[in-house]
C-alpha cells in the first residue's frame, strides 16, 4: 500500500477512528470530546488510497508536553509505514503549536521501542509500572468540564520534607515543576482516567491521600479512574497497591520517553503529506 495523504481529524472523522480503534473507555463521546478539545487532544490520521483512514495517531497535552499516547493501524495499511509518518507529523506538529516536547511511555524490550528511537524519544528515570484506582462513589453524577487550565497541575500539601515515592516525570524541562511547599504533579484525562505524571506521597501509605486530593477533580472531569506510575522493582509497594484495589496497566516496565524541542529552533512548516521523510 502506496503511503496516502495525512492530516488533522476531525468530529467528522468518528465513524472512521471507531472502526480502527479499539482502547478500553473509548466511546462516542470520549471521541467527539477529544476531537473538539483541539488545544488539549490531536487526532492525526492518514487517508488510504480508497478514501477511508488507513491508521491514526492519538496524542494530548500533559503538562508542556505532547503525550503520544497510540497508534493504531488499519489491516489494510500494515506494512506501510503509517506508524512512523503519522509519528513524524506528530512530532512536527506539536513543535509549530509550540509545545515543549513530546513524551511517550515505552516499554524498553518491546517493537514500539524502536519507533521511539526513530521519534528521538530519550528515555529517562526507572523503570515503573501504571496502576489506576477507582475513583470513589463514581456513581455520582459529575460536572460537566469547562474549559482546562493549560498547566493542568494538582497541587498537594506536603506534611515534611521528603522525596517522592516516583518525582514528577514531566517536572525536568518543565515551568510547571514541583515548587515550594507543595508536591504538584501533571494531570491529564485519558478518555475515562485521570492520568498523574508521578506519585507525590513517601510511600504506598499515602495514596489514600492522593485519592482524596485527586477525587474532586477526577469528578468535574468525568473520570472514574485515577492513574499514577509506581517503580517496577518496588515488589512490597506492588502487593500493597493490589491489596488496595490498585490494578497495574503496564504490560511490562516501562520508563518515559522525551524528545524536548530546542526554544531557538525553526520548526518546518507541516503540510499534508505522500510519504515524505521527517527524520
Amino acid at each position: 500500500m502506496t503511503i496516502g495523504r495525512v492530516r488533522r481529524l476531525t468530529p467528522a472523522d468518528a465513524d472512521e477512528i471507531l472502526r480502527i480503534v479499539d482502547v478500553e473507555g473509548l466511546d462516542a463521546t470520549a471521541l467527539t470530546r477529544e476531537l473538539t478539545a483541539r488545544d488539549d487532544y490531536l487526532w492525526v490520521g492518514l487517508t488510504s488510497p480508497g478514501g477511508g483512514l488507513g491508521a491514526v495517531h492519538r496524542s494530548m497535552r500533559w503538562g508542556s508536553h505532547l503525550l503520544l499516547k497510540g497508534v493504531f493501524v488499519d489491516d489494510s495499511a500494515r506494512g506501510s509505514g503509517a506508524s512512523l509518518e503519522l509519528g513524524f507529523t506528530t512530532r512536527e506538529l506539536a513543535r509549530d503549536s509550540g509545545y515543549a516536547g513530546i513524551a511517550a511511555w515505552v516499554e524498553p524490550h518491546k517493537p514500539e521501542a524502536g519507533l521511539a528511537r526513530m521519534l528521538r524519544l530519550r528515555t529517562s528515570g526507572p523503570l515503573l509500572h501504571r496502576f489506576d484506582i477507582p475513583v470513589p462513589d463514581v456513581d455520582r453524577p459529575a460536572r460537566v468540564p469547562g474549559p482546562v487550565d493549560r498547566s493542568r497541575v494538582l497541587d498537594l500539601p506536603r506534611r515534611a520534607p521528603a522525596a517522592p515515592l516516583v518525582a514528577d516525570v514531566l517536572a525536568e524541562h518543565d515551568e510547571f515543576g514541583p515548587t515550594g511547599g507543595a508536591t504538584r504533579v501533571h494531570w491529564v484525562l485519558d478518555r475515562h482516567r485521570l492520568v498523574l505524571s508521578g506519585f507525590p506521597g513517601r510511600s504506598v501509605a499515602d495514596l489514600g491521600e492522593l485519592v482524596s486530593a485527586a477525587t474532586p477533580l477526577a469528578r468535574a472531569h468525568g473520570a472514574r479512574f485515577i492513574e499514577f506510575p509506581m517503580q517496577a522493582a518496588d515488589l512490597s509497594a506492588t502487593l500493597s497497591l493490589a491489596a488496595a484495589g490498585a490494578r497495574r496497566l503496564s504490560r511490562t516496565p516501562v520508563r518515559i520517553g522525551r524528545l524536548h524541542f530546542a526554544p531557538d529552533a525553526t520548526p518546518a512548516p507541516v503540510t499534508t503529506t505522500e510519504g515524505a521523510d521527517r527524520r
